[in-house]
């Protein structure tokens, strides 16, 4: 929990992925010595054995897990083997405040949960009750629309395919009702590929290009007051094999940095990001009964949560340029040196990732309107080797820093190869 608290975490989602569409509230809510023990059979066909859940950690240990670590709670509903009865009994338990039954379980005050997800990928056939888009599109309009007659200050996120037939008919039957349409991706790129992992970023680029496009003309068939947003509630890398960890190297990191790099520069649309997941089985932090291992995709995460501010500001850059493929698909003009730029009231950070693997990058930076005179702070990750990684004990990835004289609005910066660097300028 003190780890996580470092990374400032904005928004928690729970209780799945492909468990949430076989998973019923009521089975975790009361004392947990009564509470029902079931099988989850959500992930068989990837662990090769069912598994049993105690129940033990439910909506309340959820919910007050989020307000210690000072997260925004994300619900994900059980559009599988759920009702829609099941599901506004679950959002009158968490918000409404009033003398009924499914808020008289509840024994203090209401959490006031604000998004709450229509199902998971029940566009796949690995999911419970998986349906074409039509179908899906109708129940998340129907979902929606009850679920905000209870709380209408309520955000409700439709499951997107990362596929435009799916999505612009989802959006065509239930835009109207929803405020954010998501999407799930994952990577398995070769572990010694290092240009390859993090040529991914600029491929995620496309697709989140192609979904803004589908919105577009998904809301010129609608009537909506302010625009569909994205939710990229699921993202990481999970190679093949798939197993429940990932030993994340360096080259990782950098994959995770420029994947926020994207994030960026499509912010207008993309307002809410979750990597799956932040606690093992691909998690930013790997536990055992007696140890931690900070990841190096923890120390991206730690990296640019603590030094990136609120507003994206615009940047030109001008570097050697790389292509690569993923799949069939081409990515062309991957530039060396991947750099973004945010502001908060006080200060200006230029983050900039060094792709290549064995060359610096002298940087001449030219920031406009503003003039720098004084010891600017430096965060930084970097390794010799791009499959560096963390393990139990040895922490070989983390961030450093150190602090440079700058003067004027003009100077150099030498940023080394297989870098990921953050300049922490006072306005």
């Amino acid at each position: 929990m003190e780890a996580i608290k470092k990374l400032k975490v904005p928004v928690l989602r729970w209780p799945g992925g492909n468990f949430a569409s076989n998973y019923h509230w009521l089975d975790g809510i009361g004392a947990k010595e009564k509470r029902p023990k079931k099988l989850d059979t959500a992930w068989v066909h990837i662990w090769g054995r069912l598994a049993e859940d105690t129940n033990h950690f439910g909506t309340d240990e959820f919910l007050k897990y989020c307000e210690m670590i000072g997260a925004e709670p994300y619900i994900c509903l059980n559009l599988g083997t759920g009702t829609l009865d099941e599901a506004l009994g679950w959002v009158e338990y968490c918000n409404y405040d009033g003398d009924t039954y499914y808020a008289n379980l509840r024994r203090e005050k209401p959490y006031k949960v604000k998004y709450w997800e229509l199902g998971n990928e029940l566009y796949g056939k690995w999911q419970h009750v998986y349906c074409n888009p039509t179908e899906y599109g109708e129940k998340a309009r129907e979902y929606s629309t009850f679920i905000k007659k209870i709380d209408p200050d309520i955000k409700t996120i439709a499951v997107g395919a990362n596929n435009p037939e799916w999505d612009l008919e989802v959006i065509k039957k239930a835009g109207e009702k929803i405020d954010y349409i998501s999407i799930h991706m994952y990577f398995s790129p070769p572990k010694k590929k290092h240009y390859k992992i993090v040529a991914l970023p600029y491929y995620v680029d496309k697709r989140l290009e192609l979904l803004e496009s589908v919105i577009e003309v998904g809301e010129s068939y609608i009537k909506r007051g302010r625009p569909i947003e994205i939710a990229f509630d699921e993202w990481n890398i999970w190679r093949e094999p798939l197993t429940a960890e990932e030993n994340y190297t360096l080259s990782d990191c950098l994959f995770a940095c420029g994947f926020f790099h994207i994030l960026h520069k499509h912010c207008r649309r993309v307002t809410m990001a979750n990597l799956a997941q932040l606690v093992n089985i691909l998690g930013a932090i790997r536990t055992t009964e007696n140890s931690m291992v900070l990841t190096t995709l923890y120390y991206a995460f730690y990296l640019y949560s603590n030094n990136t501010g609120k507003y994206l500001i615009e940047s030109q850059v001008e570097v050697e340029s790389f292509d690569e493929e993923y799949g069939e698909e081409k990515i062309k003009n991957v530039p060396y040196l991947d750099v973004s730029v945010t502001s908060d009231k006080e200060s200006l950070y230029i983050a900039g990732i060094n792709r290549h693997l064995s060359e610096s990058v002298i940087a001449e930076i030219i920031v406009s309107d503003i003039s720098v005179k004084e010891n600017v702070n430096i965060f930084f990750i970097s390794g010799d080797k791009p499959e560096l990684t963390n393990t139990e004990g040895k922490e070989t990835i983390k961030v450093k820093n150190k602090k440079i004289e700058i003067s004027g609005n003009k100077f150099f910066y030498e940023f080394p190869p297989l870098s990921v660097t953050i300049l922490k300028l006072r306005k």
